[in-house]
């Protein structure tokens, strides 16, 4: 019985001992491809994967990663230059076309080899007609032909049928300033026809202010002698039985009254009308017929938004990472208050002296323009514009060729009787109308003035008349204004009457047709009542004399080649032309169409 006692209290050490073997050997043996246990488990080190009921070894724990760099997608990444993990995991840089995204100091931006940056755009200063040499500086069709850059400086084409003089495509059949050839001028009371200087036109041409023309395919005298066609940018007019069309160069479609690259126009991509939806801080960009997006410099892109992840609660320090309900974001973290200088405004934490999006109140947008972007300086909006461009009257303007701005914001180039104000290369200057020479900055017919009769500074003698550029005694069977002989059905200086002189409005031409003042607009500005406007620019007149570009949101309309857009305020997107917070509108929550259903609402993007 003794020895029987000892076995008895020998056997549950034994046991022990056996299972504290056995599991010590489990740990340290290799199970990989050994089924798991009756109740889906498996020794330390393994785990049981469900379907298959086979043990498989679990990973080991994520890498160390070093100072200043963090785990992204299991892969160390610094934040502070990765432009695909810029200042937080998953921020990503964008670029645009030609460029190439960088990531400076957590902050992302956009180099561009070989190119010039341009505001938002990669430029080709030796081709890019829209920056010809320099930012900003385009190359203008002249009328009848096409302006291009090569090797930073504008050329021009004429149009088939017209010939280059000067800066301008003519028709030498019909100018009379160059007939038959440049600078071949027709004497008063000539006309030029077919290449000549004659007494009249032949009988099945009208005469338009000395050009001989068949006004049923004239497009600059379309039907009559005062309707110019107008001519969208990338198109070239045209008249057909005496009505107005035109007609797009290789790789542009018909859109409205303007010619579009639809495979490369945000504002109609792929088709004409189809806009490509913007985010707040992006700039909307078109390829190959399919609408994408880049962000604006300073901003990553993570999904469908552009944000700063050392500010954005939906995105704190990541991509996706959110802070909770009561959280702000201050450098990335989730905190429960903002630091001193700071404001809380929806989850993050701002300076109102600086930022465009909550300038000098959570709720204050600044708006931004063409050419610029929207800045906040001591909590007051501004705009900072884009090289090449000029503050003026709340946008951006350039002040090389704009006469109402020539060389600075507000500096009006002087209109001139029988001539137009003109603004070269920041300076005003005067370009006179056909069959007036320009003397001493003014407008005058020197076969009529007496002041300068044939020649500038040639003034005729006490009691002698200018009649045909020659001092005389008598005017003859014209009327005698003054000391000057015109004739008054068509003089545009003595119009009906003496003294009646012909103002035409701005980017006009005058004539005088039987004693009575008309204007033709000058291409590509066409006539609106009685003002000439650019179809290709002007938000009340986009594209035609009726079209008026709208928007809602607090966004500013805009035209551009004659179609409507929309500049929203910083921090909405624009959506269908129509400015929206996504980050709390219940329409577009989070992306452009995203509805919250029922009850929800949607707070910082999400519905809820």
């Amino acid at each position: 019985m003794g020895v029987e006692r000892l076995l008895l209290r020998a056997l549950p050490l034994a046991l022990l001992a056996a299972l504290d073997w056995s599991c010590a050997n489990d740990l340290t043996k290799d199970l990989d491809g050994k089924a798991c246990s009756d109740r889906q488990e498996c020794s330390d080190g393994y785990q049981c994967e469900e379907s298959s009921m086979i043990c498989v070894r679990v990973a080991n724990g994520p890498p160390s990663c070093a100072e200043g760099t963090a785990l992204c997608d299991g892969k160390c990444a610094a934040l502070d230059s990765d432009p695909e993990n810029c200042g937080g995991c998953g921020a990503i840089c964008s670029a645009p076309v030609h460029g190439v995204a960088v990531c400076l100091k957590g902050t992302c931006n956009f180099a561009c080899p070989g190119y010039a940056a341009c505001g938002d755009v990669c430029a080709d200063f030796q081709s890019d007609s829209e920056n010809c040499g320099a930012c900003g500086q385009a190359c203008a069709d002249p009328q009848d032909g096409r302006a291009r850059c090569v090797s930073g400086k504008c050329q021009i084409t004429c149009a088939s049928g017209r010939r280059s003089c000067g800066d301008r495509c003519v028709d030498l059949q019909s100018d009379p300033t160059n007939c038959g050839a440049c600078a071949m001028a027709c004497e008063e009371g000539l006309v030029c026809s077919s290449g000549s200087c004659k007494t009249s036109c032949e009988s099945d041409l009208r005469n338009c202010a000395g050009s001989c023309l068949d006004v049923s395919e004239s497009a600059n005298h379309c039907g009559d002698c005062d309707t110019a066609c107008p001519s969208p940018n990338h198109g070239s007019a045209l008249c057909s039985a005496s009505t107005c069309d035109f007609e797009c160069a290789d790789g542009y479609e018909k859109c409205g009254a303007s010619c579009i690259d639809i495979q490369h126009s945000p504002s109609n991509c792929g088709d004409c009308k189809r806009a490509c939806d913007t985010p707040a801080h992006g700039v909307a960009t078109c390829d190959a017929g399919k609408c994408g997006f880049t962000c604006s410099i300073g901003y990553a892109q993570c999904g469908n938004e552009c944000v700063k992840t050392d500010l954005d609660p939906g995105n704190c320090g990541a991509c996706g990472t959110k802070c909770q309900q009561n959280e702000v974001c201050t450098s990335g973290k989730c905190t429960s208050t903002c630091p001193g200088g700071t404001s809380n405004c929806g989850g993050s934490c701002v300076n109102l002296t600086s930022d465009p999006s909550h300038c000098g109140d959570c709720s204050e947008m600044c708006s931004s323009a063409p050419h610029a972007s929207a800045t906040c300086q001591s909590s007051v909006c501004a705009l900072a514009c884009a090289a090449g461009y000029g503050a003026c009257n709340g946008g951006c303007l350039k002040f090389d060729s704009d006469s109402n701005n020539c060389g600075a914001c507000g500096k009006v180039c002087s209109a001139t009787a029988n001539g137009v104000a003109v603004c070269n290369a920041g300076q005003c200057a005067v370009a006179c109308n056909s069959g007036y020479d320009n003397c001493s900055d003014k407008c005058v017919n020197q076969s009529s003035d007496p002041k300068n009769c044939g020649a500038c500074g040639n003034a005729c003698g006490t009691n002698q008349v200018c009649e045909g550029g020659t001092c005389a005694l008598a005017c003859g069977n014209k009327t005698t204004c003054g000391a000057a002989c015109v004739d008054t059905t068509s003089d545009t200086s003595n119009c009906g009457d003496c003294g009646k002189v012909c103002m035409p409005p701005a980017h006009s031409a005058p004539s005088c047709h039987s004693g009575k003042c008309q204007f033709s607009c000058q291409s590509p500005f066409i006539a609106c009542g009685t003002n000439c406007v650019d179809p290709r620019t002007d938000v009340d007149h986009c594209g035609d004399c009726a079209t008026v570009c709208k928007t809602s949101g607090g966004g500013t309309a805009t035209c551009s080649d004659g179609q409507c857009g929309v500049n929203c305020p910083s921090g909405k997107s624009s959506c269908g032309s129509t400015c929206v917070n996504l980050k709390f509108d219940n329409e577009n929550c989070g992306s452009c169409g995203k509805k919250c259903k029922g009850k929800d609402d949607c707070l910082l993007g999400y519905c809820l």
